[in-house]
């Protein structure tokens, strides 16, 4: 069985660890993994975020080219859409804040993309609920991108806030 073939039939069987645990005991399932998170199977993509998320713990080197290559989908140069891919970066960022923080401010400035807004607003509160301080400098620079004809970002956004709580009020 290829290796891509095996990566989805776990995240089909809901094996998100074993999958995670064969992406950290071979390199090469990286690319198989990260393809997931575009797979048309909305649960799959969900395994996939979650093994992504636990691989990364667990292994720190293998995060941080998960998140140069979800960096990279982003990019508008890369010719993907890389909106599947935010999810994971939350994953990694509630798991292993210290590996998403360089990568925060990048996050931030595609607010302004109403496509991946959405995304990167719950993305920015997974990353909050586990290190606020990480996220709080970056709120003044969101608010403004909101569409206040999206109630749903204007959600995203309170939700954004409520994780980052007390640091906020500090701050001011």
């Amino acid at each position: 069985m290829s290796l891509s073939k095996e990566i989805r039939e776990l995240l089909q069987q809901g094996r998100e660890d074993a999958v995670a645990e064969l992406a950290m005991a071979n390199p090469r399932a990286l690319r198989p993994l990260v393809g997931r998170l575009w797979d048309p199977d909305r649960e799959i993509r969900l395994r996939a975020v979650r093994a992504v998320g636990h691989a990364a713990t667990a292994h720190p080197d293998l995060g941080l080219e998960v998140i140069r290559r979800l960096m990279w989908a982003l990019n508008d140069e890369s010719g993907t859409h890389g909106v599947y891919g935010i999810p994971a970066l939350g994953e990694i960022g509630r798991r292993a804040p210290d590996l998403i923080a360089p990568y925060v401010p990048a996050l931030v400035s595609m607010a302004v993309d109403s496509g991946l807004r959405l995304e990167l607003l719950r993305t920015l509160t997974a990353i909050a609920e586990s290190a606020p301080h990480i996220v709080v400098g970056h709120l003044d620079r969101l608010a403004p991108c909101i569409d206040d004809s999206r109630p749903d970002e204007r959600q995203a956004l309170d939700r954004l806030v409520a994780a980052v709580g007390q640091e906020a009020r500090d701050d001011d």
